[in-house]
């Protein structure tokens, strides 16, 4: 119904259109919209030998033509040809098509230029000097309107006793035409349809690598089987492309073969790729697939209803349980340390302080969207902590642990003018130092998804820039508020203590949560480079001891800003060392990345025993099969994600509770990236870990748990089951 309307409204809109007939019988007619042109690859014909002539439209800018398969509205091109007696027409070779969603409505076809190829074959004993060929062809050429066009065209071109080529420039276009065809699949396919009617597509394409493709689509060669969708959620595994669809509105039985073009980008040596091949799947009725975890999760969990609205309280909320989360406490305790030093100063200074520890997590919650927005447009998809992915981030944070430690722990401080300009960064007083300490607050914070933010997150990653942009605002808001209402709050300002000998000793005290996230972090490097990256890590750190060792020699506690040789010297070889760390990052870039998932051995960080390795294929079979399915998303830089397992998924009572149970077990390791993981992850309408599915026996749609699990959740859930069986 929604395609016939569209149909109708675009159809009434251009009804003038209608009486407004081309000049006929031209090579090349100007629409309104669309240049036509008829054009051959010979230029002399002979008889009996077939040629090619193609309908080329250039296409004014915005606005487009129809596939064969229009989708949701819209018209197919068509073309009927007046021929002599004996000459042949095939049916028309279509391109590649592209898809456009017109405010939810959904089109496949052609944007700025087309051209439709078709053969014809002249019989051998054609007679006359020229052969004419007339085509009529018409269109409907849409934007936020729908203008139906049309066109004769016609060609003569003379017989010969040899054909001639077209000339060259009609050559290349002709050319550059058949590269945007479909080639043949090389695969096997077949499809099998889901006890909700929805079909899956399996293109047989074994032994393609995940990480090299991307963007793939699945374009039904006629309308009404399969339906018209925005979004296919497609996976690469060890039976090739497996593509969930959904039913179309056409009242008869699925076909026996399923056609249609699938559209992939490849990276190769030489850069990406498009490919496009045709595809004819056979019904298989042995093969049943289980629900993709998308639609299933959309379905319970309400994903795709979640308004602006709601994603804003929600991240707000999240932001404000972010605090209690185990990643962000050592900078929380240095922000408390330092309100604490303020007790009994100045109102306004307390309110500056506060303001600027905001201000400071604002400005990197604004930063951080911006790179999201960015890599967004570039790489097509980002995830909520995707930066600790990276072995590079992950020295880096280390290093930054490691000093912010030493700084702590009076090793240094910095003196002179850089004093004066801020008094510090993280671990000193003062405007800046808040404000440092609130950016530092949202470095260590993105590994951690609290709850509320999962579900603000998803949302966020999938939203147009500005929505993007509101929603983790929100986040640094809820994250920043509790100081920021500490600060303006002076009977709360009444209950801290004051200050005293105590703060020293306090500031000595959080070096030691510094140097132990430094430590964590060179764990998570292990994870990611192997060995070699402890060696780094461990020598970049002694080289930045050694610069900040000569920057103090001969200057007192302080870090002064003196002059002279000795000076210039120490400071070279300050920052030659601290440089020569730095180098330790294009070692890591070189240097292979066994992602944990893809190794499962036993230097990977997240422990695989008693646990599969996750994969859509795993979960859909024992889905199918009727066995209780728990899958746990994790990764080794997710301090949320360890502590779980350590106190609800890993205890003796829960591994019991498991195996009685009979559950099937799967773990997606995202230590590294891992485009399975990312896409599931996306699909199911999450940006980062942890993630908890959990299947029941026989159910279709997975039950989400929460992101902090307890002992006692977990065997609730699984007692639930041992009851279901009694």
């Amino acid at each position: 119904m929604s395609r016939i309307l569209a149909l109708l409204l675009g159809l009434l809109v251009a009804f003038p259109a209608f009486g407004q007939s081309p000049a006929s019988g031209d090579t090349v007619v100007q629409t309104d919209n669309v240049r036509a042109e008829l054009l051959a690859d010979v230029a002399a014909v002979k008889p009996g030998e077939p040629f090619w002539v193609g309908l080329r439209q250039i296409i004014r800018p915005k606005w487009h033509t129809y596939w064969k398969n229009p989708g949701e509205s819209g018209l197919p091109i068509e073309i009927r040809w007046t021929l002599p007696d004996g000459v042949k027409a095939d049916p028309i070779v279509w391109p590649t098509p592209r898809l456009f969603d017109v405010s939810g409505i959904i089109n496949y076809g052609f944007q700025d230029e087309a051209m439709l190829l078709v053969r014809i074959v002249p019989p051998a004993n054609l007679e006359g000097s020229s052969l004419a060929i007339v085509a009529d062809a018409n269109w409907l050429v849409c934007e936020d309107v729908c203008i139906p066009e049309e066109a004769r065209l016609s060609l003569a071109l003379p017989t010969a006793p040899a054909s001639t080529p077209a000339p060259p420039a009609t050559r290349a276009i002709f050319d550059k035409a058949r590269q945007n065809v479909p080639t043949e699949s090389p695969w096997p396919a077949r499809y099998g349809v889901a006890k909700s009617g929805d079909p899956t597509l399996v293109v047989e394409a074994r032994g393609l690598k995940p990480d090299t493709i991307r963007d793939v689509y699945f374009f039904p060669a006629e309308w009404g089987p399969i339906a018209s969708m925005a979004k296919q959620s497609a996976s690469i595994g060890a039976d090739g492309i497996r593509i969930p669809l959904k039913r179309g509105d056409a009242k008869a039985a699925l076909p026996e073969r399923l056609a249609g073009t699938l559209v992939l980008t490849e990276k190769t040596g030489g850069g990406e790729v498009q490919q496009a091949f045709d595809v004819s799947a056979k019904l298989d009725p042995a093969f049943v697939p289980a629900p993709s975890l998308g639609a299933s999760f959309a379905a319970a969990e309400g994903i795709d209803r979640l308004s602006l609205t709601q994603a804003l309280l929600f991240a707000l909320l999240g932001g404000l349980i972010l605090n209690l989360m185990p990643c962000v406490f050592p900078v929380l305790a240095m922000k408390a340390a330092a309100f604490a030093r303020l007790a009994g100063h100045a109102r306004s200074e307390m309110r500056r302080d506060g303001v600027a520890y905001t201000m400071g997590v604002l400005s990197s919650f604004a930063a951080m969207a911006a790179i999201v927005v960015g890599l967004r447009s570039s790489l097509g998809e980002v995830s909520w902590g995707f930066q600790f992915q990276s072995p590079v981030f992950s020295l880096l944070i280390a290093y930054l642990f490691f000093v912010v430690g030493l700084n702590l722990s009076g090793v240094f401080e910095i003196g002179g003018r850089v004093a004066g300009a801020g008094q510090g960064l993280a671990a000193r007083g003062g405007t800046t130092g808040a404000f440092f300490t609130g950016v530092l607050a949202v470095v260590v914070a993105t590994p951690c998804t609290a709850p509320f933010m999962a579900a603000a997150l998803g949302f966020a990653l999938s939203q147009p820039a500005p929505q993007t942009v509101a929603v983790l605002l929100a986040m640094g808001l809820g994250l920043a508020l509790p100081f920021l209402v500490l600060s303006f709050s002076p009977a709360l300002q009444r209950l801290m203590p004051r200050p005293g000998p105590w703060m020293d000793r306090l500031r000595q005290f959080l070096a030691f949560p510094m140097y132990a996230s430094a430590v964590w972090m060179i764990w998570v490097l292990t994870q990611q480079t192997g060995a070699d990256g402890v060696l780094y890590a461990l020598g970049g750190m002694v080289l930045i001891a050694f610069a900040i060792w000569l920057l103090r020699l001969g200057s007192g506690t302080p870090l002064k800003l003196e002059k002279g040789p000795a000076t210039w010297l120490r400071r070279g070889l300050a920052a030659a060392a601290v440089l020569l760390a730095l180098a330790a990052t294009l070692r890591l870039d070189d240097g292979p990345a066994t992602a944990a998932s893809a190794s499962g051995g036993p230097t990977t960080g997240v422990s695989f025993e008693g646990w599969e390795r996750y994969s859509r294929e795993r979960v859909q079979q024992a889905v199918a099969a009727g066995k209780p399915v728990f899958v746990d998303f994790t990764a080794a830089w997710c301090i949320t994600c360890l502590v779980n397992e350590r106190v609800a998924l890993e205890t003796p009572a829960a591994r019991r509770a498991f195996e009685q149970a009979g559950v099937v077990k799967l773990k997606g390791d995202w230590t590294n990236r891992d485009p399975e993981i990312t896409t599931s992850l996306k699909e199911l309408g999450r940006a980062g870990v942890p993630l908890y599915l959990f299947w029941p026996p026989g159910a279709e749609r997975p039950k989400i748990l929460p992101q902090v699990l307890t002992e006692s959740l977990i065997l609730s859930e699984l007692a639930s089951l041992q009851q279901a069986k009694r």
